[in-house]
């Protein structure tokens, strides 16, 4: 079970990674923008808003690698916790996602269940 939620770790620490440099270094290309269905001038008053949560998803996911490290190093309680708040935060997030717009459901389930698979593997891991 820890190998299984080290691997779902993992994932969703290199999903949020993406998801950085979508919102914070890729932003304004027109491929980009066409994910998010924005146009340059659409784009351009919220430019500063996705930058903020591309930095907010890579803050994220050091926190992920940060707790993988830990449970890698023998830490396995703080690790656990660290990545159990985090993961919980990343799914709550996704089901935000969903239930503010249904249309990007893909989107919430590639953001939520990597990190609930993560969760859920850690809670049956005993400390």
């Amino acid at each position: 079970m820890l190998l299984l939620a080290k691997i779902f770790i993992a994932i969703t620490a290199l999903l949020h990674c993406f998801f950085f440099k979508l919102e914070s270094i890729d932003f304004m290309k027109p491929e980009v923008l066409r994910e998010f269905r924005l146009s340059q001038e659409s784009a351009a008053p919220v430019k500063i808003w996705a930058l903020n949560q591309g930095f907010y998803n890579l803050f994220l996911a050091l926190a992920l690698i940060y707790s993988l490290y830990l449970i890698q190093s023998g830490n396995l309680l703080i690790g656990k916790a660290i990545a159990q708040i985090i993961l919980l935060i990343i799914t709550g997030a996704g089901i935000v996602l969903l239930v503010s717009s249904p249309e990007s459901k893909i989107a919430a389930m590639i953001q939520a269940l990597p990190a609930f698979i993560g969760f859920l593997a850690l809670f049956f891991i005993k400390s």
